[in-house]
């Protein structure tokens, strides 16, 4: 049995997740913070997030972000370009050393009389690298929600889809801006455009809170007919797992 199943779940709320199913992945900004020793870069990026994990490894996980998902192959998200975040130890030499190295390339491209961009270029597709970074440990904050401490993240062998640096959008924004939810979804207004598409096919599971949500889902599925075949909507039927049934018997 290989060591990596070939599917990549993402976990959101029902709302979302009957979203993603009339439409598809919709970009939005994370908060990110990263701490190597006695340096830290706080910040939000836009992406989607998955989790390399089997089935049965979601009860370890199912919940953090919430009790609705969906998976997808592998084959699929290889394909779109997502690619495995890189965890990193922050107490190690490696983050701290990381982060003051990307500082110190930012003062010589900002200093520098360079005319053609080349090192502006080089610049941010070094620093595009933080974008695919994450301590391996450290605090769980989420809204509404009590702060997890010391909450492992490599657990969740995460996979990201960020944007081309190239798209029309920011790529980094500063924590400050992005605090306030209000902030928050006017930044994620600004990135709507940008989606991460897939087909019928590419649908292994779906998940759903309780029993009692697995009708209303299949006929979220009919009420997308111009997505869904008949065939594919019986398909995923019988592909749908609940949050309790992962919990107990998984």
């Amino acid at each position: 049995m290989a060591l990596y199943p070939d599917i990549l779940f993402h976990f959101t709320t029902k709302q979302s997740l009957e979203a993603i199913l009339s439409e598809t992945f919709k970009v939005s900004y994370a908060r990110e913070r990263i701490i190597g020793g006695r340096k830290e870069k706080e910040f939000a990026v836009p992406m989607v997030s998955f989790s390399d994990l089997r089935l049965s490894e979601l009860k370890e996980n199912i919940g953090t972000y919430g009790k609705f998902g969906i998976g997808m192959t592998k084959e699929w998200a290889v394909r779109k370009g997502l690619n495995p975040v890189m965890y990193a130890n922050k107490e190690s030499l490696f983050t701290e050393n990381f982060i003051s190295g990307i500082e110190d390339f930012f003062k010589l491209v900002a200093y520098s009389n360079d005319e053609t961009g080349k090192y502006e270029t080089a610049y941010n597709n070094t620093i595009n690298t933080l974008r695919y970074i994450k301590n391996y440990k450290g605090d769980l904050i989420r809204p509404d929600k009590p702060i997890k401490k010391n909450y492992v993240f490599a657990n969740e062998r995460e996979w990201r889809f960020v944007p081309s640096l190239s798209e029309n959008c920011l790529a980094f924004v500063p924590i400050n801006k992005i605090r306030p939810s209000e902030q928050k979804a006017e930044y994620n207004r600004k990135v709507a455009h940008i989606q991460l598409s897939f087909q019928p096919d590419d649908i292994k599971y779906l998940i759903v809170e309780k029993d009692s949500d697995i009708n209303p889902l299949i006929s979220h599925l009919r009420q997308v007919k111009d997505r869904f075949s008949p065939d594919t909507i019986d398909r995923l039927a019988s592909r749908i797992l609940t949050y309790e049934q992962i919990e107990n018997d998984i």
